[in-house]
């Protein structure tokens, strides 16, 4: 049985940090980095590249540190590992790899929705560097178009 893999967005719009939270029932994965307008369409490309067999492995900076991430697939598995430049060092955690980009899809699909409700999207203006700008939208839609939903 597969895991049930959960997914929890957080963006801040007064500097463009980023959090993506995956969750199974046996770990969970943050995510993070600055400069989100940048940060997210290279998160979801990267997956979206791997998900088509393009590039088996990429490298991930963590904008606003000194910590980054490698992303490795088998095609049917994602295999990440967390540099981190604290005491702990090396997280490594392993996910299905379409369960995982379902998990952040469904999530991002939430966000986005309660969002509207609040009347903070669509954005009145874009802003450069904005961490939802329709640069960022538009990655996040072609990433879920893989999905068909």
């Amino acid at each position: 049985m597969d895991p049930n893999y959960k997914c929890f967005i957080d963006i801040r719009f007064s500097g463009g940090d980023i959090q993506f939270d995956v969750s199974s029932d046996t770990q969970l994965f943050s995510f993070k980095s600055g400069i989100g307008f940048v940060a997210i369409p290279n998160f979801l490309s990267t997956l979206t590249s791997m998900y088509k067999g393009e590039i088996s492995e990429a490298k991930l900076d963590c904008d606003g540190n000194f910590d980054y991430y490698i992303f490795s697939s088998d095609g049917t598995n994602l295999f990440i590992e967390h540099i981190g430049h604290y005491p702990e060092g090396i997280f490594k955690y392993k996910f299905k790899l379409k369960e995982y980009m379902e998990a952040i899809d469904t999530g991002f699909q939430k966000y986005l929705q309660q969002l509207e409700k609040e009347g903070i999207l669509p954005l009145k203006a874009q802003e450069y560097g904005h961490p939802l700008s329709d640069n960022v939208l538009n990655a996040f839609y072609d990433f879920s178009s893989l999905f068909n939903r």
